[in-house]
Parts: C-alpha cells; sequence; structure tokens
C-alpha cells in the first residue's frame, strides 16, 4: 500500500510541472508531489508556495524564497548558455532554505557529521555524502584532471566547500551553500564577482568571466550549477543542483 501511495503521489495529475525535477533528482528523499505540497519519503510535506504574496522584489525575494521561487528560472546548461545573463537572471539563487535545511541539516553540526574528505588536487575537502555528493564531485576533478594543463590555473586551488555562514552582504538573512557542503570555490585568482566590479550607468556590474567552457561542462555533468551564468555573476562557485539540470527544468537550447 505504502508504494502505490507514493507512485500515486508521484504521479499527481495537478502538481506543478516542475515538481518531477525535484522528485527525480532527489529520489532518495522525496516521493511526490501534489498540487500545493512536496512529498519527502518520511511524510514531511512542503508547501510550493510560502512567500507572502507582497514580497515582489528580487532583493526580498531572495530572502523569502519558496520551492516555487526555486526552480522559476530555467539554467541554461551547456549550448543553451548565450551571455551575459539579462537582469536578475539568477538561476540558483533563489533558494527555499528550509529545503535546504531539510535535505541537508539545520545545525553545522548536523551538516559535518554526514561529510567525507575527498581529494581536490592535493587538497582535503570536507563534501556531504547525502545524495552521492562527494562521490560526484571526486568524478568532476576526475575529469578536469583530463583538461590541457593550460586550464588547470582555474580549479585547482579551491577556497572551501564546506563551512556553516551566512551569505556575504545579506546581513544573515541566507544562508550560504557552503553551509550545506555542496558548494566549492576554486580559481579565486581567475574568478570575476559582481560585489568586485564597478556597476555601471544601468547600475549593474557590467558581466565578465574567465573561467573556460570546458571547465563549467564538467560541473554541469554531474549536476553543479556554476555561477558564472547568473546576472549577480560568481565565477568561482558551482554548486550541487540536480534539479535545475534536470532535461524538464533546463533551459531550451536556443
Amino acid at each position: 500500500m505504502g508504494a502505490l501511495v507514493t507512485l500515486l503521489l508521484a504521479l499527481a495529475a495537478d502538481a506543478p510541472p516542475t515538481a518531477a525535477c525535484l522528485v527525480e533528482a532527489y529520489p532518495d528523499h522525496l516521493c511526490g508531489a501534489t498540487a500545493t505540497e512536496l512529498v519527502w519519503c518520511d511524510g514531511t510535506r512542503m508547501p510550493w508556495v510560502a512567500r507572502p504574496a507582497d514580497v515582489t522584489a528580487f532583493e526580498d525575494r531572495l530572502n523569502a524564497a519558496d520551492l516555487r521561487d526555486q526552480l522559476e528560472q530555467r539554467y541554461p546548461m551547456g549550448a543553451a548558455w548565450q551571455p551575459p545573463p539579462g537582469p536578475d537572471f539568477d538561476p540558483g539563487r533563489l533558494r527555499s532554505e528550509a529545503f535546504f535545511r531539510k535535505m541537508y541539516g539545520g545545525t553545522a553540526a548536523e551538516v559535518e557529521k554526514k561529510t567525507k574528505a575527498i581529494q581536490w588536487f592535493g587538497h582535503s575537502l570536507r563534501v556531504t555524502t547525502i545524495n552521492g555528493v562527494h562521490e560526484k564531485l571526486a568524478a568532476v576533478a576526475a575529469e578536469l584532471e583530463k583538461l590541457p594543463r593550460a586550464q588547470h590555473r582555474f580549479f585547482t586551488t579551491p577556497a572551501g566547500t564546506f563551512v556553516w555562514r551566512a551569505i556575504k552582504g545579506t546581513d544573515g538573512k541566507r544562508m550560504s551553500m557552503h553551509s550545506f557542503a555542496i558548494a566549492i570555490d576554486v580559481g579565486v585568482k581567475y574568478a570575476d564577482y559582481w560585489r568586485w566590479a564597478k556597476a555601471g550607468p544601468d547600475g549593474r556590474a557590467p558581466w565578465r568571466n574567465r573561467f573556460p567552457d570546458e571547465v563549467v561542462a564538467a560541473f554541469e555533468r554531474h549536476g553543479f550549477i556554476w555561477g558564472g551564468k547568473w546576472d549577480h555573476f560568481d565565477t568561482m562557485h558551482f554548486e550541487y543542483r540536480p534539479e535545475l539540470l534536470h532535461p524538464a527544468c533546463v533551459a531550451s537550447t536556443p
């Protein structure tokens, strides 16, 4: 009976079209969806819509994002990528913090006890074992190692994985994905970051990137999105977000 209920939930006809992206990306944790809720395999039900309707400004939405917001913008994987991004086009930055706390842990101690050290070009990095993220990041490293030596400077020196902290500049309102041990920063010396850049006449930092496409592609093949595809660009940053790389939710190739 339990399996039947799970199947019915997973196939709920009135569930949002993006529900499959989450359920299929995290099959060990998510067992279905209804029109109003994401259903976890332990019985927890999480609403698709939790942000107050009067919270509409982009910066305010970042601080109160729900599951609907999390899947709203389509990540342009691979050939779908045509820089620069449009204003406030940041697929992956709108995150339901409740979702990540439930998945990976609500405190530093809870997250850390599920991490494992992996080797990253001579560096030992702690990465969550949940969803096999540690194995997937190790697989990224194996692919990167085969790239031409001239490209190695972009990834061999990491700037961290697991660090329980708020995102800089948010006054503690949003937790970094590094808090959940699913993110890695690499090649800071060659990275570009919107907060480091001088704003142009339109008030936006002009998009800039020096990372090779081959480096980005290696991460994307294993479920990691890249902060370089954001209007608020962060080219050193990669995070494990397989739901945004699911065929039903990734941006269409132009």
